[in-house]
């Protein structure tokens, strides 16, 4: 158990004694410490039995709550929506039934009166149900409850429009072709499968995180093209899904394993030039309704060959957590896909490297959510799979060790131990900069750039000010060489600009201090989190810097930004 773990239990003790010493008036805070206890026991098969006592505990004090205060209904649908999904993963579907319905009953009540704030989790209710409907084989009523789903997300797309709400339409598309095919209705099954894929298109095609529930749309597709005989456009999809695999091989090859992964779930495997082709007397194993909406909550996998699919929807969400501002939920998302990628076969293929990644990811959030110490054993193990597959696999592994590595430096930092961060570092851009050079791609030399200003800020640790600033100057010259591309390029060359300025100031190199001062500002344009605090401190060193040397105008505007990022 980890130290959190400790908290969170001490918590809920804590509030018992409350509710025992002060009666009802104490709920709410029992009813919060149990959902916040929950979260941690998710994804653990060991503790089955502990999650059932606690969600029963949450959903009969949410029940006592509501009775006086229906304020709190909100609290008792979210504790019976969790029950059902946790019962659902073990395949107790017919027990899910009734807290799923529940669930969505009184989600119904809360979005007549506000659909903004209740419309997403009525819609997640609807999914849910449905899903839970389909594992016990009732395949009219689940076909009924995907259609409301559907019809209430193009409600809510429609009238606060967003590209989240796009994906979650195309999921619920998704959803109700997979529950129309199991009915045996294909046409239609076919022109919603279409819809879905279309709209995860327009949301980018699957190129960001909902990669994987996008070639699992496309592959419900190909399977309604073929039972409706449309054996030409089921090829060419396949011919797209061959090239997306090759791409992910070069590119990200940790994906192979989910896209491997989806096609074997459906009886397909690779001929030998590497499209997919179905197995000679392969049975289809179609996924149930749902399963986009569930994966951040699934804890027991239904069979070994789904497991990547599952460990890829909760790094999603778990990623989707950390982009919001929520790095605790995106700790909790990532320790649930470990405790599924340890569950993985070790002879497989995919197994180190799908481990490897997961284990980034979550000691990337340990470091986020202020838990360094945490963080260090997670990528140290990280970093050690990654060194076994480079070794095995070579060159398409280094950009994920130089990642790791790197990772691992600013958490080492983060505790004083500044010679192994530098050596980290350090080895980080070694393995990243052969990389950039060869390829010449925007992402691998922008993943540089931010390396070797990390490797600047190392050196700064150790007090070595030349080297420092010879490592800034290179990131800049490689962010100025490429396009901009959003935020985060912009957040990365804010930093580089104002980190070379300081190791410029720092060597008594007043010349280029003021232009790069200037050139960081015209560039601000952050939103919150984006290290604003941090940067703000910079200028405020600078502002000092440049008044002391002459400069009171550049310091003037080193100052007007300061007080920007502070306000």
């Amino acid at each position: 158990m980890t130290e959190r773990d400790r908290q969170l239990r001490a918590a809920v003790e804590t509030a018992r004694h409350q509710v025992r010493r002060d009666g009802d008036a104490a709920l709410p805070a029992l009813v919060e410490a149990l959902h916040r206890w929950c979260a941690p026991l998710l994804g653990d098969p060991a503790r089955a039995a502990e999650l059932d006592a606690a969600l029963a505990e949450c959903v009969s004090a949410a029940r006592q709550l509501v009775r006086d205060r229906p304020e709190y209904l909100p609290a008792l649908a979210a504790a019976l929506y969790r029950q059902s999904l946790t019962l659902g993963h073990r395949g107790e579907r017919t027990r899910a039934l009734l807290p799923a319905r529940e669930a969505l009953a009184h989600y119904r009540e809360l979005a007549a009166d506000d659909l903004r704030t209740f419309g997403p989790p009525t819609a997640a209710a609807l999914e849910n149900l449905a899903n839970q409907l389909a594992g016990t084989g009732a395949r009219a009523e689940t076909v009924e409850v995907a259609r409301e789903a559907v019809a209430l997300r193009r409600r809510i797309a429609a009238r606060h429009p967003g590209p989240e709400r796009d994906l979650e339409l195309a999921s619920a598309l998704a959803d109700l072709g997979i529950a129309l095919g199991e009915a045996g209705r294909h046409q239609e099954a076919v022109d919603v499968a279409h819809e879905a894929v279309a709209g995860y298109r327009a949301a980018g095609g699957g190129r960001g995180p909902d990669r994987v529930a996008y070639w699992a749309a496309l592959l419900s597709l190909v399977e309604e093209l073929e039972h409706t005989g449309r054996h030409h456009e089921r090829d060419r999809i396949l011919a797209e899904l061959a090239d997306t695999r090759r791409q992910a091989a070069r590119q990200n090859p940790e994906l192979v394993a989910h896209l491997d992964a989806a096609l074997r779930a459906r009886g397909y495997r690779l001929g030998p030039d590497g499209r997919p082709r179905r197995e000679a007397g392969g049975v289809s194993d179609r996924p149930q309704p749902g399963a986009a909406q569930e994966q951040q909550h699934r804890a027991v996998p239904d069979a070994s060959h789904e497991l990547p699919l599952r460990i890829a929807e909760l790094t999603r969400h778990g990623h989707a957590r950390a982009d919001r501002g929520d790095p605790a939920g995106a700790v909790a998302a990532f320790r649930q896909a470990l405790a599924l990628a340890r569950q993985l076969p070790t002879a497989g293929v995919r197994t180190r490297p799908t481990l490897a990644a997961v284990l980034h990811d979550l000691g990337l959030a340990l470091g986020r959510d202020g838990r360094p110490a945490e963080a260090i054993g997670v990528l140290e193990e990280s970093v050690r799979l990654h060194r076994a597959e480079l070794a095995e696999r070579g060159a398409p592994v280094a950009p994920l060790l130089a990642e790791s590595l790197d990772t691992l430096g600013s958490r080492l930092a983060a505790l004083g131990r500044h010679r192994a961060a530098l050596a980290a570092t350090r080895e980080a851009v070694q393995l990243q900069e052969p990389v950039a050079d060869r390829t010449g791609g925007e992402r691998e030399n922008r993943e540089l750039a931010r390396m070797l200003n990390n490797l600047s800020i190392r050196y700064a640790d150790r007090r070595r000010h030349r080297a420092a600033r010879d490592a800034s100057r290179r990131s800049v010259a490689r962010y100025r060489a490429l396009p901009f591309a959003g935020p985060e390029h912009l957040t990365g060359l804010v930093h580089a600009l104002t980190n070379l300025a300081l190791r410029e100031a720092r060597l008594r190199n007043t010349g280029p201090v003021p232009a790069l001062v200037r050139e960081a500002v015209t560039h601000i344009h952050l939103p919150r989190g984006h290290q604003r605090a941090r940067l703000a401190d910079s200028l405020h060193w600078l502002a000092w810097y440049l008044g002391r040397h002459g400069d009171p105008a550049t310091a003037d505007v080193a100052a007007a930004a300061e007080a920007r990022l502070r306000g």
